[in-house]
């Protein structure tokens, strides 16, 4: 079922105090190569859509696509190959064809994901997936791996613009009852980062390596392992502290 896009608020919320954000935390996740070892097939994918299309990629061209929707890929390959070769529509069909084939049975948990996602529902900490992924993607994964302890998903069909906007994340909270203040967004591309600090989220990069926008998150990991509830209350009570004034 598609979710009617948020009313986007322009005025910052007001931050919560620690007391109130301990009790009312809620954790938005990103699925794909966050809690999910899928980026690297994404990106994969991509490249074999380019060679479909008589085009040897440049490796910087096919990295800059991490994070982005089919929609958004599809229109980027699209400009590079030239349009008059490769129609937006056309590179959309390939990258969700080609991208739920090379999937199948081969999608697996990232290191500590689904240990912490149980450790936050034990603890009654209120779940969101948040993708760039459409519906019908979602739904192929879902058959695969187990989404019940999220309370609510939120796909790329589900909002009217996506990641980098902050729409995808505001609505999760909006979902929740929570002001953007009281979730923590788990992460792992630029474009998801800035989605989640501009709706005014605190931000966990999960990423192994580092660039110059990764500083930008307020707490960075290489992967899950040993996180938990505790962890996370931890470094929501961080990140108010250090934005109170």
């Amino acid at each position: 079922m598609n979710i009617a896009p948020a009313s986007l608020i322009a005025d910052t919320p007001q931050r919560p105090a620690p007391g109130v954000l301990s009790s009312r935390l809620a954790v938005l996740c990103d699925m794909d190569g966050t809690l999910l070892d899928t980026e690297a097939t994404w990106l994969d994918t991509v490249r074999a859509v380019f060679y479909a299309f008589g085009v040897t990629p440049a490796e910087d061209a096919v990295a800059s696509l991490e994070g982005a929707t089919t929609e958004q890929a599809s229109a980027r390959i699209a400009a590079l190959i030239g349009e008059e070769v490769a129609k937006p529509s056309a590179v959309a069909a390939q990258l969700e064809t080609r991208s739920l084939t090379a999937m199948e049975g081969n999608i697996r948990w990232r290191p500590g994901a689904e240990e912490l996602l149980r450790s936050l529902h034990d603890e009654g900490v209120p779940l969101v997936l948040v993708t760039s992924s459409t519906r019908r993607w979602v739904d192929a994964v879902a058959s695969q791996v187990d989404f019940s302890l999220f309370t609510h998903t939120i796909s790329a069909d589900d909002v009217a613009l996506a990641k980098p906007h902050p729409e995808p994340y505001l609505r999760a909270a909006e979902l929740l009852g929570r002001a953007p203040s009281e979730c923590v967004v788990f992460e792992d591309s630029a474009v998801g980062l800035q989605a989640a600090l501009a709706a005014g989220c605190t931000s966990v990069l999960v990423r192994a390596d580092s660039a110059s926008w990764t500083a930008d998150a307020h707490e960075s990991v290489p992967d899950l392992r040993g996180a938990d509830a505790a962890w996370v209350r931890a470094v929501a009570l961080r990140n108010t502290h250090a934005s109170t004034p």
